[in-house]
């Protein structure tokens, strides 16, 4: 009987991913698909730049870019903020041995949406052709561990609606000995996919093509470097860090029918328990709450 639910489990993700490239269920992915077909048409494109244009064409292609810390962020400051956070135990939730996540880090430390500079919001509008929103906003610390990597740790991709991607925002200096992030580019990771990579169980049979350090991109940076990346499009994985820590802050965005910065003035407040993805965009339902997703 357990051989019979796995296969059909199997079979189910694997039609998922053929249609949607996701395994979200499909009243998840018919609801996103009306969702942007109607937030794009009441936007208007406003004063977006040919630079910012080829910027979105770039992530759209290679499925993330790297952006340098904005101008008028105070990476310095907002590190020893998060540094003076992580310091409470109270303050930081536990996921596994070496990764913290920070308990209400966006109450706590409300300046972090500033990495959402001008050409940030720019970049995001052209790729999504209409306005976005912050589904949510998580601070992760990870020490060093001799553990046996897992999760986050392995390369993967994420479960979640096409139109989800994520910013990742280093908040300490980060070299590739102190936790730098991998991925893969997307085409690349097309390429893995159609060998039958869909999920971690399934990492042997493509474990060459996931090794391969030549087609693997490590991004470092000081205080402030943005990653902005296709979440479930390219192939990507955490990486414990050798020495020292690893301070992050992920966003989760997808699509909206507002300006990101009124929908964040109403909902910061539950940006930090949003977990996993969106089912809803409409109404912003979580598909769990808390800190342990």
């Amino acid at each position: 009987m357990r051989k019979l639910k796995v296969a059909a489990y199997e079979m189910r993700h694997a039609v998922r991913d053929k249609l949607f490239r996701n395994n979200q269920p499909l009243a998840v992915n018919l609801r996103y698909a009306k969702y942007q077909a109607e937030v794009r048409k009441g936007w208007k494109p406003n004063g977006i730049s040919a630079g910012d244009t080829a910027l979105a064409q770039q992530f759209q292609k290679d499925g993330y870019i790297v952006l340098p810390p904005p101008q008028t962020l105070d990476g310095d400051g907002l590190a020893r903020q998060t540094d003076d956070a992580f310091a409470v135990p109270a303050n930081r939730y536990t996921i596994m041995d070496g990764l913290f996540r920070m308990i209400d880090g966006v109450e706590r430390i409300p300046s972090v949406a500033d990495v959402f500079d001008a050409q940030m919001e720019q970049v995001l509008e052209s790729y999504y052709q209409s306005h976005f929103k912050i589904f949510g906003i998580y601070f992760y610390r990870t020490l060093p561990t001799p553990s046996k990597p897992q999760s986050s740790f392995l390369w993967h991709l994420d479960n979640c609606p096409g139109p989800e991607i994520k910013l990742m925002v280093y908040l300490d200096n980060v070299v590739e000995d102190t936790g730098a992030f991998r991925l893969k580019k997307k085409s690349l990771s097309d390429d893995i996919r159609a060998k039958g990579f869909r999920n971690r169980s399934q990492i042997q049979r493509v474990q060459a093509d996931l090794e391969n350090g030549a087609t693997t991109d490590v991004i470092e940076g000081p205080p402030g470097t943005r990653i902005l990346f296709e979440n479930g499009q390219v192939l990507h994985k955490a990486t414990s860090p050798l020495r020292e820590h690893r301070d992050v802050v992920t966003f989760v965005i997808i699509p909206s029918d507002v300006p990101w910065r009124a929908h964040f003035a109403r909902n910061r407040h539950l940006l930090s328990t949003n977990a996993g993805a969106c089912i809803d965009p409409w109404t912003d339902r979580p598909q769990h709450v808390g800190y342990g997703h």
